[in-house]
């Protein structure tokens, strides 16, 4: 996340610097329309990555939801093995996102990441 803000603020300052040059320099109209060029595309792909993130993060709270109300997810595990995931057999780890198997259940030890999960 500390480099989507470093790139936002990267944006605004070459938007500031890109204003300055665009009005108060001799520049070829080429050149101008280049520079902002430049800068709506910078702009269109902060924007489109902000919103797949944001997508991203709704899908992985519905399926944590399922989880904790206890409805099966059906997951695929690294190794291409098909698992249904359910909170009786898993835990989920919120800091690297991923089911882990509890011990004593027939997935123990089994690690699955949320993003191999669907409803």
């Amino acid at each position: 996340m500390a480099f989507f803000y470093l790139l936002l603020f990267l944006l605004l300052l070459f938007g500031v610097v890109g204003a300055v040059v665009y009005f108060f320099s001799d520049l070829t109209s080429r050149a101008k329309y280049t520079i902002l060029a430049a800068l709506i595309l910078g702009w269109l792909l902060v924007a489109g990555y902000s919103y797949y993130q944001n997508q991203r993060r709704i899908h992985h709270d519905l399926l944590y939801y399922r989880f904790i109300h206890d409805k099966p997810l059906h997951c695929t595990t690294p190794f291409g093995q098909k698992v249904e995931v359910k909170k009786r057999y898993f835990n989920f780890v919120s800091g690297t996102m991923v089911f882990m198997g509890k011990e004593g259940s027939p997935y123990a030890e089994l690690v699955v990441p949320i993003d191999r999960c669907e409803e």
